[in-house]
């Protein structure tokens, strides 16, 4: 098949698994939807990402395809048959790979795409790129966030800011202003989900911790998954104004989350979001904590990336210094 019958959209593979690992990957996706005459891309991410739901009005992305993680020892062969089948059906006329494995790379070239972009770092993938340069072998151990500042200056991609600056859902908004309309203000949001033990503080600290700020926030709402309401509404127990809000979907919990005067939680997703969305939030930092790429966050870490080692009193006096600097306020938002 020829290059020339490749006429389809420009596909961005981006295959972290987490919210958090999407957000930073954000102005790197934007800038190269840039460089397209129809202004957008065709994100290919895994379904972890939730990619589909958290952009699904980012103008940039005129869709999102989802490649599953596998987990079995045939996962590379998998996984590069998945993308190959994509390509056959996008018919692509380039593909950029923000990552270092070659299977992207790979699927992209025996399905016959004529331009591929990829991190290289000095691995296997650069044998089936087409464009460089390449990320130097000296960032492998780079974070995530280096490395696509590094690919953006090298493939003269234009990121004036990492700042996600997410766009909102204006009906998920909405609805989150009715269902809460009752609920006195100022709020403060607690990010209480986590991915892993090493990463959750206590239930009991949130609860101390809330009570500690309720001379200054109306109402606390607790987010997470939907496994974690019970845990939260026990811990909660007859606490004031402090509501559970594990079952918002995800574009709501965002919204949500939006219009929250700060945001104090895990390293989590939800940590993430509240950067993304310009929120001033205290991110509890456990194992691998991530770097402060944004303005709206700041980071407490216990020590020795143990998570456990935060106290309430260095939780509240971080909310009290951070998110009510300069009366920082977002429930005009």
């Amino acid at each position: 098949m020829t290059a020339a019958r490749f006429t389809g959209p420009v596909l961005v593979y981006a295959p972290d698994r987490g919210i958090g690992d999407l957000m930073w990957h954000l102005p790197t996706i934007r800038a190269i939807a840039a460089t397209t005459p129809e202004g957008q891309v065709v994100l290919v991410a895994r379904p972890s990402s939730r990619a589909s739901e958290v952009l699904a009005v980012e103008p940039s992305v005129a869709k999102v395809l989802h490649a599953p993680h596998y987990k079995d020892r045939l996962k590379g062969l998998r996984e590069t048959l998945d993308f190959y089948r994509i390509c056959k059906a996008e018919r692509p006329r380039a593909v950029w790979i923000l990552e270092k494995i070659d299977r992207a790379a790979i699927a992209a070239f025996l399905a016959g795409v004529p331009e591929r972009r990829g991190f290289g770092l000095g691995h296997g993938q650069e044998r089936f790129l087409t464009t460089g340069p390449f990320l130097p072998k000296s960032m492998r151990p780079a974070h995530r966030i280096d490395k696509l500042a590094a690919f953006e200056q090298a493939h003269g991609l234009a990121v004036t800011s990492r700042e996600p600056a997410l766009k909102l859902n204006p009906d998920a908004v909405a609805a989150v202003k009715a269902r809460y309309a009752d609920q006195p203000g100022p709020w403060l949001a607690l990010g209480i989900g986590a991915s892993e033990p090493a990463r959750t503080w206590p239930a009991e600290r949130f609860a101390e911790t809330a009570r500690r700020l309720a001379d200054r926030f109306g109402t606390v709402f607790w987010i997470g998954g939907p496994h974690e309401a019970g845990g939260a509404g026990a811990a909660i127990g007859d606490l004031p104004n402090n509501v559970v809000a594990c079952d918002l979907p995800l574009d709501q919990s965002a919204a949500l989350i939006s219009l929250c005067a700060g945001f104090l939680g895990n390293d989590s997703g939800a940590l993430n979001v509240a950067a993304a969305v310009g929120t001033p939030c205290v991110g509890l930092m456990g194992t691998a904590p991530l770097p402060a790429y944004s303005r709206w966050l700041t980071r407490l870490d216990g020590g020795a990336g143990r998570i456990g080692d935060i106290t309430v009193d260095q939780a509240v006096e971080a909310v009290r210094g951070w998110v009510l600097k300069d009366g920082w306020d977002n429930t005009d938002a």
